[in-house]
């Protein structure tokens, strides 16, 4: 298979680096990803443990090219849903590629035109297409861990009728198990619709990644998972690649970054048809974590009408969730009411660092009988006027909720907005 050239950052690093400091030999390394063997020629050893030797460095510009797309391609999982897609594809029936995730997903520090995404979706559209029958929709989303993620998905991706979906948020995740409910809730919801999912594993410059518990994901539900963690962090072992070639900050790739991601991704498109499928995929019969979330939905203003406005009026200031309600400073104390029906429902709110923001108190009433009455706090160190989810009442039936929201006593005189509710059913 013929592999497209990197970007001109890793080239030159990997160039220079192997000018430098690689020594000269003829043995061939192993992908330990996938256990298929690299491509350059094998030298025979028939009475040596392979097992006991230690692995064999990449020698050429190709080879740690080669070395770098192994390590990110840590499954294939079965390839029947993938290879469903681009059969479709190639047929001239419309398909739609749809990525989900946060700021990297929506292409802070590249663009729209230059993210990892975009340049993906382009590759495959060249590849599988046969006109303009692929389509593309991203919903990235900067602030969105995998438990607002859950709550958007039918709103900004279901509602794309996407055929392949991949998945972003290693890096915006914790490993707490509201994160690995949701997470998990995501994928059970895709593949339940017979939508192919692929597992995209991010890392920050301090080399945070929730990707251990997403493998685990992965694994159990046999997905593919491309991870530019490991690939990123076998470069910077070897020294072939700094985070400043990839990042101008601490999290986001910058366009050539983009590009690098991009071409891992590309690698997969390459590759996956030569790779059996396991038969008709079959979703395992126990989940990993508690998918509570799966089939969530999310109400705003144009879904959910407030019993009473109370100080509130309708608006809110937050990209993509500007379908709220808003408290001003001056408006009184007033709560504003909603009554709905559900199992589990969630608060979504503006959360800043600073400001004239204060504590949202709130009281949920379940068929009649007070359930919870708490204030949570808007103001936070990681807040930064994006969106922050609240889980307010869980039941394990649908039950009548009444829920009254106002600010917290001592705090009258300060802003507060509410973005809308997720539940589920």
């Amino acid at each position: 298979m013929k592999l497209k050239k990197l970007t001109a950052v890793l080239t030159a690093v990997i160039l220079a680096a192997a000018l430098a400091g690689c020594e000269p030999g003829g043995e061939s390394y192993t992908d330990n990803s996938s256990g298929k063997a690299a491509s350059s020629e094998s030298t025979a050893q028939p009475e040596t443990d392979e097992s006991s030797q230690p692995e064999k460095q990449p020698e050429t510009d190709e080879e740690w090219e080669q070395a770098m797309l192994d390590k990110a391609m840590v499954s294939y999982g079965n390839t029947v849903l993938v290879q469903n897609v681009i059969n479709k594809a190639q047929s001239g029936e419309e398909v739609t590629l749809a990525y989900l995730g946060g700021s990297i997903t929506e292409g802070i520090s590249a663009g729209p035109e230059d993210c990892y995404a975009k340049l993906s979706y382009d590759y495959f559209a060249e590849k599988f297409g046969t006109g303009d029958n692929v389509k593309y929709h991203n919903a990235g989303l900067s602030g969105t861990p995998s438990k607002l993620g859950v709550l958007r998905l039918d709103r900004d991706v279901l509602s794309a009728d996407p055929d392949l979906v991949f998945i972003e948020f290693a890096v915006n995740d914790g490993t707490e198990p509201e994160y690995r409910n949701a997470y998990e809730s995501i994928v059970q919801t895709l593949l339940k619709k017979n939508i192919a999912v692929v597992l995209l594993f991010s890392v920050t410059e301090s080399d945070h990644s929730a990707q251990d518990y997403m493998k685990e994901i992965g694994e159990a539900y046999r997905l593919p998972m491309i991870s530019y963690c490991d690939a990123l962090r076998y470069l910077f072992e070897n020294d072939r690649m700094t985070w400043q070639d990839f990042s101008d900050d601490q999290s986001h790739p910058n366009y050539e970054g983009h590009k690098l991601v991009a071409s891992m991704i590309d690698y997969y498109f390459d590759t996956v048809m030569d790779v059996p499928a396991e038969g008709d995929y079959v979703m395992p019969i126990e989940p990993v974590n508690s998918p509570r979330e799966v089939d969530a939905h999310m109400y705003e203003n144009d879904t959910l009408t407030p019993v009473e406005t109370g100080s509130w009026r309708e608006g809110s200031t937050i990209a993509s969730f500007d379908k709220g309600w808003t408290h001003e400073d001056s408006a009184g104390n007033d709560p504003i009411v909603f009554e709905m029906d559900a199992k589990f429902v969630y608060m979504i709110f503006k959360e800043v660092q600073s400001g004239p923001y204060g504590k949202l108190h709130v009281k949920v009433t379940a068929d009649g009988e007070v359930y919870d009455e708490t204030d949570y706090d808007t103001v936070s160190p990681s807040g930064w006027g994006n969106a922050q989810v609240q889980n307010i009442a869980m039941m394990p039936s649908v039950t009548h909720y009444r829920i009254e929201i106002s600010m917290a006593e001592g705090e009258e005189e300060t802003f507060g907005q509410l973005l809308g509710f997720g539940y589920t059913t």
